[in-house]
């Protein structure tokens, strides 16, 4: 069952973003989605695309497992409106905007700009997810119910009652897997596990093509080749690393000081051996799960590397690799690239590569809106 979904654009979108965007360890979800500034368009977004469903989020909705709460969302019973229902005694009913699901069809567009509404009066289940205001369900009564709207979702849940269908309320299971930041900031301690990975990967190759930039002055990540390629280019002279990955800096600074520049995949094997490394990447997504395996054992491991690795350098390559160690200047630094680059000035360098870091799931998490913006104003 596919279905897209609609965030509200606010400070917290690029955490929000890397829920939805990325599983719970880091992997592309492939998930469609759209970003509006108001609820009518991105109703009239999905409308207009023909969606027969669409999930409907605001910028400081964190989902903490993407594919988990999918598969839950697609079995969920419902009549066509799952919301966050809040009915305190002695006030209307209504819907918390942070998230909610609907069947695209059973709605109108001015069900989100009325200003008075009518419909049966809503009977609720006598249970309560959590305090007094918490109905797991509202169902049409027998009378009818008008008043002038003071609260979100009330045009809503008014055509869903004329209609004879009930409400209902998300369920415990996905509030375990979805929260709010209400302003507050996000405490990344509830993605230690994806975080470790992230900050302990090793990028063998880029999942990217590289670009020579043929400038003096270079900075950018750690992961793959691209440093290793622009190194030894006539006009680099010097290289600064930042990457979040403390293993990938240490495998950096491993090459730089100790590669004879000859067979590249028997130094990432032992570097991988040495250090116990899991989590390593060689980017070979069309790799059948024999071929994986295959690879796993070293001979075929040092032949895959190298034979990606010849590919991509010319035969000159150990001559210059080394001529680089003697002349030319790398430095390494364990840190966040899009930070680092607005504490530091930067006009010395002549380019900055930021490789896929402005879609990766570890950036979403830890770096907000403005510092997205800042940041790209310095790409050169």
């Amino acid at each position: 069952m596919t279905w897209p979904v609609v965030i509200l654009n606010g400070p917290e979108l690029n955490q929000t973003l890397a829920g939805i965007k990325f599983d719970q360890f880091g992997t592309q979800t492939q998930q469609e989605i759209f970003v509006c500034e108001t609820w009518q368009q991105g109703f009239a977004w999905a409308q207009n695309h023909g969606h027969a469903q669409a999930l409907f989020v605001k910028s400081g909705t964190i989902i903490l497992d993407w594919n988990q709460w999918k598969d839950l969302l697609n079995n969920y019973p419902h009549k066509g409106l799952i919301a966050h229902l809040i009915w305190h005694p002695g006030q209307s009913l209504r819907m918390d905007d942070q998230c909610w699901f609907m069947n695209i069809d059973q709605f109108l567009l001015e069900d989100f700009d009325c200003v008075s509404v009518e419909h049966p009066a809503p009977v609720r289940s006598e249970q309560n997810l959590h305090d007094d205001y918490t109905p797991l369900w509202v169902k049409p009564g027998q009378h009818t119910l008008a008043y002038q709207v003071d609260g979100f979702g009330q045009g809503l849940i008014a055509r869903q009652l004329q209609k004879n269908r009930a409400v209902v309320n998300w369920n415990c299971t996905t509030r375990d897997l979805k929260f709010f930041l209400y302003g507050t900031a996000l405490d990344l301690d509830i993605f230690r596990d994806y975080k470790q990975l992230a900050e302990s990967q090793l990028w063998v190759f880029n999942n990217e093509p590289i670009e020579l930039v043929k400038k003096s002055k270079l900075l950018a990540p750690g992961s793959g080749l691209y440093w290793i390629l622009n190194i030894v280019e006539p006009a680099t002279e010097h290289i600064q690393i930042v990457d979040i990955s403390h293993v990938q800096v240490k495998f950096c600074q491993a090459l730089w000081q100790n590669w004879d520049g000859v067979n590249y995949g028997s130094f990432v094997w032992d570097f991988i051996s040495q250090n116990n490394l899991i989590h390593y990447q060689l980017d070979v997504p069309d790799l059948t799960p024999i071929e994986r395996l295959k690879i796993k054992g070293k001979q075929k491991f040092i032949e895959y590397v190298n034979t990606k690795f010849d590919h991509q350098v010319t035969e000159e390559f150990k001559t210059k690799w080394l001529h680089a160690r003697q002349h030319k200047q790398v430095e390494f630094c364990n840190d966040n690239l899009i930070t680092w680059v607005l504490a530091h000035n930067v006009d010395k360098y002549d380019n900055i590569w930021c490789s896929n870091i402005l879609d990766y799931k570890w950036t979403l998490l830890h770096t907000t809106m403005k510092e997205y913006t800042d940041f790209q104003a310095k790409l050169k």
